[in-house]
């Protein structure tokens, strides 16, 4: 799980990086030559799109996604468990659905050959995260709620 954990933040902070770089590159030209890139705005656009659905599964590891904290103090330690349990439960069910959804994403842009505009790539390669980020948080919240029932994590910590 190290290594998991250890990829998505290279990931997100070499996509976070390389957004960064352009936009600077793409404000120099724009300003100081009267240039500017086609692709800039198009690139830094998908890159935070997969740094968004990458990031997805490290909150829900790090229990950094929003959540109502005062209801739950306010509650009993097995209540907590066991809301916080059903939480997971809907989060699973919702993570599965979006992804589903995603995967047929996917199968239909590679069906329709769909170019992005300024880039002209697949536009697969863009929908692709939804899955990816669907399986990525699935595991976390799987890991997180073994860790919730065999009492190695509080609930909402």
């Amino acid at each position: 799980m190290k290594i998991i954990n250890k990829v998505e933040e290279i990931l997100i902070g070499s996509l976070l990086f390389a957004a960064t770089a352009i936009l600077f590159m793409n404000v120099v030209l724009r300003y100081g030559f009267q240039a500017n890139t086609d692709w800039a705005a198009e690139f830094i656009r998908y890159a935070m799109i997969w740094i968004t659905f990458i990031g997805m599964g490290l909150c829900f590891q790090r229990g950094m996604h929003v959540g109502i904290d005062v209801f739950m103090q306010l509650l009993p330690k097995k209540i907590t468990v066991f809301v916080q349990l059903i939480i997971n439960i809907c989060i699973v069910l919702f993570l599965v659905f979006f992804g589903w959804f995603g995967v047929k994403l996917v199968q239909f842009s590679i069906m329709t050959n769909q170019i992005t505009p300024s880039l002209e790539i697949s536009i697969y390669w863009i929908y692709l995260i939804i899955p990816i980020g669907c399986l990525l948080s699935l595991l976390h919240v799987g890991i997180l709620t073994y860790q919730l029932l065999t009492k190695k994590r509080a609930p909402f910590k």
